[in-house]
């Protein structure tokens, strides 16, 4: 009996062995489902401006938020102050921005070289604004100006105006925050004279019958340089590293950008329902009016090198600090 007992535990232990062998080799003949792989994450990109003419010249681009696919999840976002862009340009969180024009030389030096600029995208929207009389510069002399953006291309090129018209530390100029604020303090009657662009300009026009166009500042700088440089004010730079690992990307992004500018100044009634709609300006019906004197442009850099040097030099001889303390070199400029 005990050798039947011993024969069967014996006999179960065997048909158990066998079993997990003949399971191991069945797994190990036969090939398995091919292990389906996680589907790539998407790039993130975030696209930049300033609530004004930068951001209105791609508005097409934001209320349908172009670009976006499986490949590229993109945001578009719009701050009042270049200040709030200029950390997360460093950073790297922003890919692609729009800029004062000195920023971006300022960037690409403070960054040694991580930024690049693709294009010009506002030149010529500058005004002086106001409640008083005022038919030149000279007549600012003793007079407060209300300025915005500290740092950024109105302020340095109103210093240049004043330096060459020999009117340095003879205005006061009082910083607001950013355009917005200003427009405002206009609006209200608290600032008498200020500088500002469009479309801003013609927001404080409209909603204070006393506030007038007083001065082209455009007109002004060619007066200055002799009609060796336009006034331009706006840019359109990228992350260089970003720009050499996703090119078809990028060049995308300059198609893109260029039809939305050009429909843009083709239909300024429709831009402007998408500009108030996107939160970029309150209103449309100013936003309308202004677009023909926003100088809203597409023109890529490495085409205008020659105007973009002189406007830089001009910039540097009166405030090395104005872009960032050397005039940028040739890599610079972005090119496909």
């Amino acid at each position: 009996m005990k050798k039947m007992n011993l024969f069967l535990v014996f006999l179960l232990a065997f048909s158990l062995l066998f079993s997990g062998c003949a399971s191991k080799q069945s797994n190990e003949g036969t090939p398995t489902e091919a292990v389906k792989s996680l589907p790539e994450e998407p790039t993130k990109v975030t696209i930049a401006g300033l609530k004004g003419p930068t951001s209105i010249g791609m508005i097409k681009m934001i209320d349908e938020k172009t670009l976006n696919g499986d490949e590229y999840k993109v945001d578009y976002i719009a701050e009042g102050a270049p200040d709030s862009l200029t950390g997360k340009i460093i950073n790297g969180d922003i890919q692609i921005s729009s800029v004062p024009i000195n920023l971006a030389s300022v960037l690409y030096n403070k960054t040694k070289g991580a930024v690049q600029i693709m294009g010009l995208n506002t030149i010529g929207n500058l005004y002086i604004v106001g409640s008083e009389e005022i038919s030149s510069l000279q007549n600012l002399e003793g007079k407060t100006l209300g300025m915005s953006g500290k740092g950024s291309t109105p302020d340095y090129a109103m210093n240049y105006l004043l330096e060459e018209n020999g009117l340095q530390d003879k205005v006061e100029l009082d910083y607001a925050l950013d355009h917005a604020s200003l427009a405002q303090s206009i609006i209200a009657g608290d600032t008498k004279i200020a500088l500002l662009p469009q479309p801003f300009v013609t927001q404080v026009t409209m909603k204070n019958p006393d506030v007038k166009i007083l001065m082209d500042l455009n007109e002004e700088w060619k007066k200055a340089t002799k009609g060796e440089s336009e006034l331009i004010t706006g840019a359109i730079i990228v992350n260089k590293e970003f720009a050499q690992n996703n090119k078809e990307f990028v060049s995308e992004f300059l198609k893109q950008y260029e039809a939305s500018v050009n429909w843009v100044n083709e239909n300024p009634a429709d831009a402007s329902v998408l500009v108030e709609k996107n939160d970029i300006m309150p209103s449309a019906a100013l936003v309308e009016k202004a677009i023909p004197h926003s100088g809203i442009t597409y023109k890529l850099a490495k085409d205008e090198k020659e105007s973009i040097n002189h406007f830089y030099k001009i910039l540097l001889d009166a405030n090395p600090a104005s872009i960032g303390g050397n005039l940028p070199d040739e890599d610079f400029y972005y090119s496909e």
